[in-house]
């Protein structure tokens, strides 16, 4: 039987939690251990838990000391300041990890990660949903198979309202760093995380291999007074010169997709969280639909139970993973984090009644660039910037980019 540990049941957690339990009901796993630290709050999982023979912890460093040796995967979904040093801990005391998106929030505490693995013989599995689905491997064996043709433009775009409670919810909700820790939270590196992994990963060389990032330039900007972005574009190029092209905002009214293109010699692949429709230049098209609801949580614990007891599932490693994070550092070292002008912003409520700053047109504006291929600019509207195109050959540390003087609590 398969022993497991949680770190945190609340907020996204509670996802976690929920596929612990009905993997616990199916007697397919063990929950040796929880660290909670808000007990008093969490009381009927705590007494669920407690009546199973969990033994509950307020201290994670405390659960993996007493427990060292007993855990076979460790659950991780906190925090991102939190995942490098969990996650290493975790290992060291003897358990695989299962640890949310995005792995990390630089590249050299993703690099900290793989060396710990190396160190302890462990693996690290990362939090990707979508990485889990039939879909994302059909469409990957798909494009190396040469379906397609020869692929030269991936892109995503992606309007995800949020409102006030949101940047409330936590103490790192819209910041940079929390504490002396980088966090980096922004829509590229939290909520639409997944679709920006899912490009690097469609972009690889081969089936379980990302693409290799050469370039990185991008253009961040805030409708809202936060350290960070909730609006962002980015251009990555890769060392196949395919290119990598993402445009999210939560400065938007209206939830649209994400909706993915990829573009190839001969036709084109584009997806939505419901189906893939696949048209060629001939005018023939094939389509196939998505996983959805549960089935997709219940697809990732498969995987990794499967590889726990010594099979050869496909699960989202840190090489894969670490794509997402060398773009993202890419990001902030492009590109300052610049204040929309407060004419082009707008307050509103959203149906809740929770104040949200929106950016009128911002829609359009992405829409328009998605079109064409290309980044936003001054000819979209006058407040448009774009930074700088860096390097990312040979990227091995972040240490702040063009953001590192908004890079305090609550600026």
């Amino acid at each position: 039987m398969i022993n497991t540990a949680i770190i945190g049941v609340s907020g996204f957690g509670q996802v976690h939690y929920n596929d612990l339990v009905r993997e616990y009901q199916q007697r397919r796993i063990c929950i040796t251990g929880a660290t909670i630290i808000n007990q008093d709050e969490e009381k009927e999982k705590c007494d669920f838990l407690k009546s199973i023979g969990c033994r509950l912890f307020t201290d994670y460093k405390q659960m993996l000391e007493e427990l060292r040796g007993e855990i076979d995967i460790c659950f991780i979904p906190t925090g991102i300041a939190m995942h490098a040093p969990m996650s290493i801990a975790a290992m060291r005391a003897g358990a695989n990890v299962y640890v949310e998106k995005p792995v990390a929030a630089t590249v050299q505490e993703a690099a900290a990660m793989r060396d710990a693995e190396l160190e302890t013989g462990k693996f690290v599995a990362v939090g990707y949903q979508s990485m889990y689905q039939p879909e994302t491997s059909k469409i990957k064996q798909y494009i190396l198979d040469g379906g397609i043709g020869q692929v030269h433009t991936l892109k995503s775009y992606g309007f995800w309202p949020r409102n006030l409670e949101y940047y409330q919810r936590n103490a790192w909700a819209g910041k940079l760093k929390c504490g002396e820790s980088w966090v980096l939270d922004s829509p590229f590196n939290n909520a639409l995380a997944h679709y920006l992994n899912l490009l690097s990963f469609y972009a690889g060389k081969s089936f379980a291999k990302p693409a290799a990032i050469t370039a990185v330039q991008s253009g961040l900007f805030r409708a809202r007074e936060i350290a960070s972005a909730d609006t962002a574009w980015i251009k990555a190029m890769t060392d196949e010169a395919k290119t990598i092209l993402f445009y999210v905002t939560h400065g938007c009214a209206e939830r649209q997709g994400p909706v993915t293109i990829i573009s190839g010699q001969n036709g084109e692949i584009e997806y939505d969280n419901t189906k893939t429709v696949i048209t060629f230049k001939d005018g023939t098209v094939d389509e196939f639909t998505s996983e959805q609801g549960i089935t997709v949580r219940q697809n990732v614990m498969d995987a990794l139970i499967n590889k726990l007891n010594g099979g050869s599932s496909f699960i989202c490693g840190l090489e894969i993973a670490s794509a997402q994070t060398i773009i993202c550092n890419g990001a902030y070292e492009s590109s300052t984090i610049n204040p929309v002008p407060p004419e082009y912003t707008k307050s509103i409520e959203d149906a809740k009644g929770v104040p949200m700053d929106v950016i009128p047109g911002i829609e359009e504006i992405i829409m328009k660039a998605f079109r064409e291929n290309r980044l936003p600019d001054k000819n979209d509207a006058p407040w448009i910037t774009c930074g700088e195109v860096i390097r990312m050959t040979g990227y091995r540390r972040f240490n702040g980019g063009k953001c590192a003087d908004n890079a305090v609590q609550g600026k």
